[in-house]
């Protein structure tokens, strides 16, 4: 390497090592494992597709303060995006005014969907999927499912979905690019925890994993409400599980995730 080059590397290491000492860096990751892996078709799998990868390095005046105690306590919960919109409004706007002292609750937008890592959360609020809101398919949460073993149950859920799939293309202008959209195989679990279920309206979610036939092919999964007997999507986007190669080059758009 040519001796001008050696000295650029060695003056960027020295910048990047003093950021880290005076100003604090955020890493963010997407997600972790993706379809193409194996490990990736496991149920620790598909939850870590939908779990980013958050890593925060604080500046080194502020690693042995309260508002480093709280980071590490808040790392322990369950984190938004929203939580990091106001986490770097705090950082931005409102933390320098008191030199990184405050660590109190405070409300960055009216919705208050989102709270700074700096600070302690909203006393007394959950902090789940139900509260947050997060939406189901993009839940972590690890709640108790069993598995849908009526055969007619299954098969309502499955064709449901394919045929909603089957709507989504159609309203995408898709229809005519793509194969017809069959049920070739479905499984389904029900979600058995009371924060999920409302016995008393006969509300029910299922985590609904289904095969297309061929031609069309793809294993897709989706969230379904089930609610006085009648289903739907509760805003859910389809999830394709396996991989596609080129079958999905009929959509231009990211619809399909």
């Amino acid at each position: 390497m040519p001796e001008d080059a050696v000295v650029a590397a060695l003056i960027f290491v020295a910048n990047v090592a003093m950021k880290i000492v005076t100003a604090p860096q955020l890493m963010l990751e997407n997600s972790g494992y993706q379809m193409i892996s194996r490990e990736a078709r496991t149920d620790f799998g598909y939850s870590e597709q939908n779990n980013p990868f958050l890593y925060v390095v604080t500046p080194k005046r502020l690693r042995n303060t309260k508002i480093m105690e709280q980071l590490q306590q808040n790392s322990k919960e369950l984190i938004t995006h929203h939580d990091l919109h106001a986490t770097l409004k705090d950082i931005l706007y409102i933390q320098p005014t008191s030199n990184f002292t405050e660590v109190e609750f405070k409300i960055f937008d009216k919705n208050l969907r989102g709270s700074s890592l700096l600070r302690r959360f909203q006393a007394g609020k959950r902090r789940n999927c139900k509260t947050l809101p997060i939406p189901l398919q993009f839940c972590i949460c690890q709640y108790k499912k069993r598995n849908v073993t009526d055969e007619a149950l299954k098969q309502t859920l499955g064709q449901f979905a394919v045929k909603q799939l089957a709507l989504f293309l159609e309203k995408q202008n898709a229809t005519s690019r793509c194969e017809e959209i069959k049920l070739h195989e479905v499984t389904a679990k029900q979600y058995l925890s009371t924060e999920m279920n409302n016995v008393n309206n006969r509300t029910n979610f299922f985590e609904v994993i289904f095969v297309v036939a061929a031609p069309a092919k793809g294993m897709f999964q989706i969230p379904i409400r089930r609610e006085q007997g009648q289903l739907d999507l509760i805003g859910a986007l389809f999830t394709r599980l396996d991989w596609y190669g080129k079958s999905g080059d009929c959509m231009e758009d990211d619809f399909i995730l």
